[in-house]
């Protein structure tokens, strides 16, 4: 196979991942302690021009964060002005790729965010189908870009972003179409039947991390609040809420198993204070309130994106993004 083809294979296998795991700068306004642009009617856009060895087709991504005109289609990222990133994703490794899942859709006078899982499929040289699953996701974090070493997901896309508060629960509007078919497509030629069908996912994870004398990071759960969603609805679900669950979560009422901590077996990955990537797991619960430095929110369209399986039936709309207070 030539080189250029089994490199794309390689991108596409990246681009079709969920998310994974950061630390940007911006956190959540200490005012009213909200997330910044967390009700989804301010949005940047970027321009990403893909190789015309893929078609040379030029791609504009939409994600959260300022509007003014001076950050519309713009060619690089703006890590340190929104805590927003999507799986809209770009890549360079030989050839350059781009993916796009999310989209701004007009509700109600202002914007919500529409997340799609699609079976991205790319003609190279009018010859070759590639094919992988992607699911639509929008994160508190950064992604890398553009990625340049698709053999390690993880390490590419990081979740997270400094935050010390402790809300009672997290709120949003949505709607959800379920798509009844699910596929495994992991970036080659074939595409795998998969039993079931999709679900969407919203989790929260408060943590605190800290540093021992070699920079490591020392990860504990603090609080939760995680959902699958397995039933579509047409209508709007307004002020819909998930209550956040402080100390040994696996303990309580209706813990499942995908809510644990995170494992060393596949670990997340963040920044220490040197800026070095680093892999973490968490070691523990805490009931400790008071310690919560970091807090993880995800929303994604498949709730097993990142294992390249999904419907790509499946869209999940979300609006209005609250953090609820005693």
């Amino acid at each position: 196979m030539p080189k250029k083809i089994t490199v794309l294979l390689s991108i596409l296998s990246f681009i079709a991942v969920h998310v994974g795991m950061a630390q940007p700068s911006t956190g959540s306004d200490s005012e009213n302690q909200q997330i910044p642009y967390s009700d989804l009617n301010s949005w940047w856009s970027r321009s990403v021009k893909e190789s015309r060895l893929i078609g040379g087709n030029e791609i504009i991504y939409f994600e959260p964060g300022p509007s003014s005109n001076e950050y519309q289609k713009i060619e690089g990222t703006i890590n340190d002005l929104t805590p927003w990133a999507s799986s809209n994703v770009r890549a360079e490794v030989g050839v350059a790729a781009a993916n796009q899942s999310v989209y701004r859709e007009e509700r109600n006078g202002g914007y919500c965010a529409r997340l799609e899982t699609n079976l991205k499929k790319v003609v190279v040289l009018g010859i070759v189908n590639v094919k992988a699953i992607a699911s639509g996701s929008i994160f508190l974090g950064e992604m890398e870009d553009p990625i340049t070493d698709p053999k390690n997901p993880r390490q590419n896309t990081m979740m997270g972003i400094p935050f010390d508060n402790a809300p009672k629960a997290l709120t949003f509007d949505y709607k959800l179409h379920i798509g009844q078919k699910r596929q495994k497509a992991t970036g080659g030629l074939r595409v795998h039947n998969v039993d079931g069908a999709d679900k969407a996912e919203v989790y929260m994870l408060l943590q605190n991390r800290s540093e021992d004398q070699n920079r490591n990071l020392k990860v504990t759960r603090v609080g939760t609040a995680w959902q699958r969603f397995g039933n579509s609805t047409d209508e709007w679900q307004n002020g819909y809420s998930i209550l956040v669950k402080y100390g040994d979560a696996s303990s309580s009422e209706g813990f499942e198993p995908y809510m644990n901590l995170i494992s060393p077996d596949d670990p997340y990955y963040a920044y220490n204070s040197a800026g070095e990537k680093v892999a973490y797991h968490e070691e523990g619960w805490s009931d400790d309130t008071s310690s919560i430095t970091h807090v993880i929110l995800v929303f994604s369209a498949s709730y097993q994106g990142s294992e390249f399986i999904g419907s790509a039936d499946s869209r999940f709309w979300i609006d209005n993004i609250q953090l609820l207070y005693d």
